[in-house]
């Protein structure tokens, strides 16, 4: 069901945008922010990019008590695919064309959640990195339970990803019981846009299991595999991933 306050809680979220030409939405993945594509906006710029960060990122809302949703459906991948379908609405209304999407690890979760909850009617294509419709098993970003545990698990995480901006802990927590229980894979195969799915080989936190499954479900999608390459791709390899994704997006 949607949340009703998406549209107005759509216009607190933080975000930016960057390039000129048709409109290109960027997700960020569960623990970084909208910062983690800034290594690939330079192969982008033929695009207008719009880089969201998500509730307890940034400067973009937090929740307190007494909001209309509990802090566990605040951060949940429901009130992001909400808040992100708001967002992909005004962009739709303001540029009169259809626009792109691009998701990295949790990003991937909350495009398939938003086309599932909303469908693909302003959408033109999609790209999907190393992301997964269904984490468990084999997709395991953190395994403690206490707000201290994962505290310090999403610290260390962080630094093995290089993300030098990152998300609040709590808000980490409660997102990942969601994407942990989340099962997108119907949502993967009525996919009928074009699409580019992209993994890394070396990927620990999201198996490369989990994009081939993506890859051979979601109807003519296309496949990128990235030697040698981990979980953060956008900073492993944002020259070339940038090119593809700019190559894709044109055709």
């Amino acid at each position: 069901m949607t949340n009703p306050d998406a549209s107005r809680l759509a216009q607190t979220l933080e975000w930016r945008e960057t390039g000129a030409g048709a409109p290109l939405l960027l997700v960020h993945g569960i623990q970084g922010t909208a910062d983690a594509w800034s290594p690939l906006l330079p192969s982008l710029s033929a695009w207008r990019c719009v880089l969201p960060n998500l509730p307890g990122r940034g400067l973009s809302p937090r929740w307190r008590e007494g909001a209309r949703l509990s802090r566990d459906r605040y951060y949940h991948l429901d009130h992001y695919a909400d808040l992100l379908q708001a967002l992909l609405l005004k962009l739709h209304q303001v540029h009169g064309q259809p626009v792109s999407l691009a998701g990295w690890s949790m990003g991937v979760s909350v495009i398939l959640n938003l086309l599932a909850r909303h469908g693909d009617a302003e959408v033109a294509r999609l790209v999907l990195i190393s992301g997964t419709a269904c984490a468990t098993p084999g997709a395991v970003w953190f395994h403690g339970d206490s707000p201290e545990a994962l505290a310090e698990e999403a610290r260390l995480r962080a630094q093995r990803l290089g993300l030098k901006a990152v998300a609040d802990a709590e808000a980490v927590a409660a997102t990942w019981a969601s994407v942990r229980e989340a099962d997108l894979r119907h949502a993967a195969r009525g996919i009928r846009r074009p699409t580019l799915v992209v993994h890394g080989e070396r990927d620990d936190q999201c198996p490369l299991e989990h994009g081939q499954w993506l890859a051979g479900n979601i109807p003519q999608a296309r496949w990128m595999r990235l030697a040698g390459v981990g979980h953060a791709a956008l900073g492993a390899c944002p020259e070339d991933l940038g090119s593809s994704m700019s190559t894709f997006l044109k055709h």
